[in-house]
């Protein structure tokens, strides 16, 4: 670009001597580029001119008392510069400018700035330790496969998307190649460039089972380099954003999660203990989460228990009986996690004040989203998004670890009283309510895809608790669609696999 400044500034100083008529700057004359049109169109009045090298001249028309002649000199000028076998002065013409040099580094900018402008566990980005500018290998191609599958998806440009699914296959090839060579396998390269891949199976038009099987590569290749290797602020981080897509995959499999060990929830932060934020605790308890599911599912005959809703008929209503030793086992461990998590809100909200305020929808700026308000009585609005995206889940874990209570028999019958089933049900459907409550903070325009992204999986939690002919459900799958027809992200077609 500093080339065609200089050549601008030969024309403006030296082109003209010639033909000694000055030209000013509010003529009116404008380049643009634009793809060629393979033929000259006739000059007319109209206010854009194209010629056969597609550099389109706006023009207005001269002012009164300013002589034509000066127009004619500056198109003379325009034609000369679109031709790039022209040289002016002894200086070489640069070939026709091409937007499409730009395409790659326009759609990082972009996803960046919409998708991953926010770390799901607190920490600035996605890419907090990388120059995005700079990553090379790997992590380029995987950057460029999801910019451009999501930008294409936004502005509804099938062509970029299309290159970004030929970008996806290129990156997919070198993180194989990668994942042969006993040096790169370990590099935080491969780290990121899974997640990354991970998040493009989310934008990209594929179903439930590719994003399964991704995320299932991301949970081998953590789980191969074990905890101690995650000790770097730059791996730590990116193993901190790889944490809740690890969970989130082991809860649609009802399988547990190595994330749960001991090791992995200390030692990736034992030489910064104090570094462990209020997420990254409450991710502690969401990995916890899967291995709860997977002995409690096979300790019940119906498969989909976490799902049905007839909770009249729970164990937990009844006096307690003598039970399985399993079953008392996962009770136990089931209860440290809720009490766990409840300690845990207690901390956030003594930290955390006035994070979350009670507001009405006219709060927020006007949406095509119309927010249910004689559904959900009011809004939820919050000091950051931060503050929000540990809300979300916060309420999300709420609603799994209720569910497993009440669908656990009770150890004793003193436990019907510490956790009583009318209080373990109000608070389920208080969080699914609360969940709906923050979605028009979290799809505030400044948020970009971010806070779609993180709606997702919340979302989809609560559409099987509310049933999709209910009124909540109705809104629920209005909201999916939008997040799905403005930013490409399609997770229904993920997630429902839970």
């Amino acid at each position: 670009m500093r080339h065609v400044q200089r050549l601008h500034q030969t024309i403006r100083t030296q082109g003209l001597v010639s033909g000694q008529v000055q030209v000013d700057d509010d003529e009116g004359s404008l380049l643009v580029n634009h793809h060629p049109t393979g033929a000259a169109q006739q000059p007319s009045r109209d206010a854009l001119d194209s010629n056969q090298t597609g550099i389109v001249t706006s023009r207005t028309r001269p002012p009164r008392g300013r002589p034509k002649k000066s127009l004619q000199v500056t198109q003379r000028l325009t034609e000369a510069v679109a031709r790039p076998s022209t040289s002016i002065q002894g200086l070489p013409m640069p070939f026709e400018l091409n937007l499409s040099a730009f395409q790659a580094p326009i759609c990082v900018t972009f996803l960046v700035q919409n998708f991953l402008g926010h770390l799901d566990t607190g920490r600035k980005s996605l890419l907090p330790a990388w120059d995005v500018d700079n990553v090379s290998g790997t992590a380029r191609y995987s950057i460029n496969a999801l910019a451009l599958a999501f930008y294409g998806k936004a502005h509804h440009q099938q062509n970029i998307i299309q290159q970004g699914a030929e970008c996806y296959g290129k990156a997919l090839r070198k993180l194989a190649h990668d994942l042969e060579d006993r040096n790169a396998m370990w590099s935080s390269d491969v780290l990121l460039s899974s997640i990354l891949l991970a998040r493009y199976e989310l934008v990209a038009s594929t179903g439930s089972e590719e994003w399964i099987k991704h995320a299932g590569g991301v949970e081998r290749l953590f789980q191969a380099r074990g905890p101690r290797r995650h000790q770097s602020l730059e791996e730590r981080h990116i193993f901190e954003a790889a944490r809740p897509i690890i969970a989130i995959k082991a809860i649609t499999d009802c399988k547990r999660t190595f994330l749960d060990q001991e090791a992995w929830l200390t030692l990736p932060w034992a030489q910064d203990p104090g570094q462990k934020s209020f997420m990254n605790q409450l991710i502690d308890i969401f990995c916890i989460i899967p291995g709860l599911l997977e002995d409690s599912k096979s300790l019940h005959s119906n498969t989909s228990f976490i799902w049905d809703f007839t909770t009249p008929t729970s164990p937990s209503t009844g006096a307690p009986a003598r039970q399985d030793p399993r079953l008392v086992d996962l009770r136990q461990r089931t209860q440290e996690c809720y009490i766990k998590l409840q300690t845990w809100k207690e901390a956030w909200d003594r930290s955390h004040p006035s994070a979350v305020q009670s507001v009405k929808i006219s709060y927020f700026p006007r949406s095509d989203l119309k927010f249910p308000e004689d559904i959900f009585s009011y809004a939820i609005t919050f000091p950051n998004f931060l503050r929000a995206n540990e809300y979300q889940l916060y309420n999300t874990v709420v609603f799994f670890l209720s569910t497993l209570m009440l669908y656990v028999p009770p150890v004793s019958p003193d436990e019907l009283q510490v956790f009583p089933v009318s209080e373990l049900l109000s608070q389920r459907w208080e969080a699914a309510y609360n969940i709906c409550r923050a979605v028009p903070y979290d799809l505030f325009e400044k948020h970009g895809g971010s806070g779609a992204y993180l709606l997702l999986f919340p979302l989809l939690t609560n559409l099987r608790l509310f049933g999709e002919a209910s009124d909540e459900g109705k809104w629920i799958k209005q909201v999916l669609e939008s997040i799905a027809n403005k930013w490409g992200l399609e997770g229904e077609r993920k997630y429902m696999a839970i």
